[in-house]
Formats: structure tokens, C-alpha cells, sequence
């Protein structure tokens, strides 16, 4: 009797830990790229390690950092990240670095995928917006290290 209370205890631990280890924390950076030098007041420079990867990839001059999020995830659960008062993303976690993302527009879907997402690196969503510039979603593993890798999702 002991011995399978201590069996069950265990069994519950480790199922415990296992759930914690697919949890996902996500950091969510939503992007202004311009040829605008100044930002708007609620708009301060990208950190230098994602403006390198934006420089790197698209032509703006100037990248605005509008809004960071950053939210924990349980696996086969979704959350909303309100980046502004027209964008919201919806970030399911899949399990084994898959997310399901789904960018909502105004109200409207604008985009939906299935990425993996490989730590440290910034997956990048992005499209066109008003007068020749853009906005970008910044993705990552909140544990991730500055400097590493980037993948580009972009729609328009």
C-alpha cells in the first residue's frame, strides 16, 4: 500500500515537471518600420540586436519599438497579445516549439500559420502599412540570447 501511494506520488511529480517543461514563454515585439528618423512619443528605438535583423532584411531606415509582450503559453492553450489598438496576435502552443499564430487586423484575420519556433532566434512577421512603411511582429523565446539567428515571415 506504501509503496504504490509512493509509486502514484511520483507519477504525479513527474507529470507535473512534464507539464511545465512544454509551457512556452513568449516574448512579442510589435515593429514600425519608416525612413522617418523620429518615432511618434510612444515610440522608442528597437533594441540594437533586432534592429540589426530588420536592417538586415527590409529597407526602412528606422525601426520603432510600439509594444512588448510577454506571455506564458501552457501546452494546447491560446492567448491573446493586444500589440496595439489595431493588432492583436493569437499564440497557441502545439508542443514541441510549434506555435499556431494568427494575426488579427482591426478585428479582421489577416494572416494564420504554424511555425517552429528554435531558441534564441527572432521569427519576423511583418506587411506593408500607410505611406511606404511597415509594421513587424518580433517573435522569441523569452530565454533567448542576444545576437543569435532570425527567420522572416512576412504577408502583405
Amino acid at each position: 500500500m506504501r509503496s504504490a501511494a509512493l509509486l502514484l506520488a511520483t507519477l504525479f511529480l513527474a507529470t507535473a515537471v512534464d507539464a511545465r517543461a512544454v509551457d512556452i514563454k513568449l516574448e512579442a515585439r510589435l515593429v514600425w518600420g519608416t525612413d522617418d528618423e523620429r518615432g511618434g512619443p510612444n515610440c522608442k528605438p528597437v533594441d540594437p540586436d533586432l534592429a540589426a535583423k530588420l536592417h538586415g532584411m527590409f529597407k526602412w531606415k528606422s525601426y520603432f519599438e510600439i509594444t512588448n509582450q510577454i506571455a506564458d503559453i501552457p501546452l494546447n492553450q491560446t492567448r491573446d497579445l493586444k500589440m496595439s489598438e489595431h493588432c492583436t496576435i493569437r499564440v497557441k502552443n502545439l508542443g514541441k516549439s510549434r506555435v499556431e499564430l494568427s494575426c488579427i487586423g482591426e478585428g479582421k484575420p489577416v494572416d494564420q500559420r504554424v511555425v517552429t519556433l528554435t531558441p534564441p532566434k527572432w521569427l519576423v512577421w511583418g506587411g506593408n502599412s500607410k505611406q511606404d512603411t511597415a509594421w513587424f511582429i518580433g517573435l522569441r523565446a523569452k530565454n533567448a540570447k542576444p545576437g543569435d539567428g532570425s527567420q522572416v515571415v512576412t504577408t502583405n
